[in-house]
């Protein structure tokens, strides 16, 4: 009988977690980007250039100082599964993200600048019912990560400027399931997994104005594999009247170490920038995401999890890619208006999506401002993330090795606002 109940036991901590795509990169990085839908790969023509495009720090004089937030209030719900009920309704508990952001830069000479940026560029995550019906996938979910970015950008030619950075991120999880005993127990046992890792990468980027109303940008961002070593599985046991099944769960599940690596996407982003006057601006960029570098999730144990010491899950996550198209009128010297629209598009195939963060095809639109009063800039903006509906037909999770099909539909949304302060020195 034990050896049955460990196969039935056998759920991979992670198997239903760590789930990125773009539904965890956060790319809202400065207001007056974010205001012009992000689209400011090729203007960059403030501090906020440290992360969108380095090159673009060639224009900034003397010493720049960016500090800002982004609230993030994302909401979330399913209706399913269909195999148990198709009109089961079930919500995401609310949550408030406030990832923040800080920049620096100096010019050391008319052509070679220096600049640093902290910032936020994976996060976010979930929180489900206990007692749901996709709770052996996921009941809580907490990613954050922070790259510390210093790069340097050297203008070649006058209007031609190139950039390079060096990242390091460090990182956290904190993830939560349950995981169901079988019918020899019929229980659930609660399982988290909290740990922290690290990584590194570069950053590179080209700015370059062929006339005076025209300018192109180009960014790239490698790959970061960030390892998460010895973090810490631990298991919740109910108490049961069988006493001998309780021992035989203890020692099913005791609470050990588990590690890991994660492959962060590489990014390529192209945007070309047009003033149609001296007021208005229009831009228009490009930004794919490499997501198929997560294709397998590999989970090693110290001691054996249910007689398990090492777990694989198949992701097949694919690249995705945004669209991005930014507006700036300038009403006078002061005081500038703007707005934005972008198209985001998921990266997890429809037979892998599940709950830990149900991304899908999003459309977001955004209106801000910028006020100057002397050296002191202030920016802010509002952005409404509207997520297509994601029906799910032919869902491939596996639990316990065997087929989990969790087939319905996905609804989700955002309410996003931030605001950043520049001071020029």
């Amino acid at each position: 009988m034990h050896k049955k109940l460990l196969m039935l036991l056998f759920t991979v901590l992670l198997s239903g977690s760590m789930v990125y795509g773009s539904g965890f990169s956060i790319y809202e990085q400065g207001a007056k980007a974010t205001a012009m839908g992000g689209a400011f790969i090729a203007m960059s023509n403030d501090v906020t250039a440290v992360f969108y495009n380095p090159a673009g720090m060639t224009s900034l004089k003397g010493l720049q100082l960016g500090l800002g937030a982004t609230i993030i209030m994302p909401e979330f719900s399913f209706t399913g599964p269909t195999n148990v009920d198709p009109n089961l309704y079930t919500e995401a508990k609310k949550h408030i993200f406030p990832p923040a952001h800080f920049y620096i830069t100096y010019g050391i000479t008319d052509r070679l600048t220096a600049g640093f940026g902290f910032y936020s560029m994976f996060g976010l995550g979930s929180d489900w019912p206990r007692d749901w019906p996709g709770r052996v996938l996921a009941t809580k979910s907490d990613v954050q990560t922070f790259s510390f970015n210093p790069v340097i950008a050297y203008k070649v030619l006058d209007n031609l400027s190139v950039a390079a950075g060096f990242t390091y991120m460090i990182g956290s999880v904190d993830l939560q399931k349950s995981i169901y005993t079988g019918f020899a127990a019929d229980t659930y046992v609660e399982s988290e997994l909290k740990a922290s890792g690290t990584g590194y990468g570069f950053n590179v980027g080209l700015q370059y104005k062929p006339m005076e109303k025209l300018t192109v940008g180009a960014v790239y961002r490698h790959n970061v594999l960030m390892k998460f070593d010895d973090g810490d599985a631990t298991f919740e046991i109910p108490q049961l009247r069988n006493q001998k099944m309780y021992q035989y769960l203890q020692a099913a599940f005791p609470n050990t170490k588990g590690s890991s690596e994660l492959n962060f996407p590489n990014e390529i982003g192209l945007g070309i920038a047009y003033a149609f006057t001296e007021q208005l601006t229009a831009e228009f960029d490009f930004m794919q995401l490499g997501w198929s570098s997560y294709d397998v999730l590999k989970i090693k144990f110290k001691e054996p999890v249910a007689g398990q010491t090492e777990s694989e899950a198949v992701k097949n996550y694919e690249d995705s890619y945004s669209l991005r198209f930014g507006l700036e009128y300038k009403v006078n010297e002061n005081l500038a208006v703007r707005a934005g629209y972008l198209r985001d598009n998921h990266a997890v195939p429809d037979e892998y999506v599940e709950p830990t963060l149900p991304e899908g095809d999003r459309n977001l639109y955004s209106v801000g401002l910028g006020y100057k009063l002397g050296k002191v800039t202030f920016d802010a903006y509002y952005m409404l993330l509207l997520q297509d509906d994601r029906t799910i037909k032919d869902s491939k999770l596996e639990v316990n090795g065997q087929p989990f099909p969790f087939n319905g539909t996905y609804k989700g949304m955002a309410n996003m606002f931030g605001l950043t302060m520049g001071i020029s020195l």
